[in-house]
C-alpha cells in the first residue's frame, strides 16, 4: 500500500469517526444506522464495509484512540517530582480540551459506560505498578484509595469539560495533583 493509499484510508476513517460524533449529538448510538452514517459522511456503504462491520466498530475505534492517547500521557509519569508528574497530566488535559466533544461523548455513560471503566482499569494497573514510586505504602487500602483518586479525577475532568473548560489545563492538573497528594499523604 502506498503512502497516498494510507493517507486516503486515514482520511476516510476520520470522516466516518467525525460523522459518528456529529450524529451522537443528535441521537443515541444504538439508533444510528450504517446508512445514516454513510449519508452524513457522504461516503457509500461499500466504503464503510471495507473498514468496518457496523457503527459500533467506528465507536470502538474512537474509544481506542482516546484510550491510547490517555495511556501515552499516563505512562510519562516516572517519579513524584511535582513538575514531572504535572507534565503528563497537563498534556492529557490539553489533549482533552482539544477533543472536548469526543471526551464529553465518551464519558457520558448514556452513550457507553465502557470507556470510563477501561480508563479507570488501565490507570489502576499503572498505579499498582508505581505505588512504591508514589510513596504510598498502605497496602490494605491501596486499591480503594487509587480507585477513589481515579474516579474523582475523571469526575473533575468531566465537570471541567461540561462547564466549557474555563480553567486552563495547568489549573486543573494542579488541582488534581494537590488533591491526590493530600489523599496520599505526600503533603501536609
Amino acid at each position: 500500500m502506498s503512502h497516498t493509499d494510507n493517507q486516503r484510508v486515514r482520511l476516510t476513517k476520520r470522516i466516518f469517526r467525525e460523522s459518528l460524533i456529529g450524529l451522537l449529538h443528535e441521537k443515541k448510538l444504538h439508533q444510528i444506522t450504517v446508512s445514516e452514517l454513510c449519508g452524513r459522511a457522504e461516503l457509500n456503504r461499500s466504503t464503510f464495509y471495507k473498514y468496518y462491520g457496523n457503527v459500533y466498530d467506528v465507536f470502538a475505534e474512537i474509544e481506542n484512540e482516546m484510550i491510547e492517547q490517555s495511556k501515552r500521557c499516563i505512562h510519562q509519569i516516572h517519579n513524584t517530582n511535582i513538575q514531572v508528574v504535572l507534565q503528563p497530566l497537563y498534556h492529557l488535559l490539553c489533549y482533552i480540551r482539544e477533543n472536548a466533544d469526543i471526551y464529553r461523548m465518551l464519558l457520558d455513560n448514556s452513550v457507553n459506560s465502557e470507556f470510563s471503566v477501561r480508563l479507570i482499569d488501565h490507570t489502576m494497573a499503572f498505579l499498582r505498578n508505581y505505588s512504591v514510586l508514589l510513596q504510598y505504602d498502605n497496602q490494605a487500602y491501596e486499591e480503594y484509595v487509587f480507585s477513589y483518586l481515579i474516579s474523582g479525577s475523571i469526575d473533575i475532568t468531566k465537570n471541567w469539560i461540561e462547564t466549557g473548560t474555563r480553567e486552563t489545563p495547568e489549573e486543573i492538573a494542579g488541582l488534581i495533583y494537590r488533591l491526590a497528594a493530600k489523599i496520599l499523604g505526600l503533603v501536609g
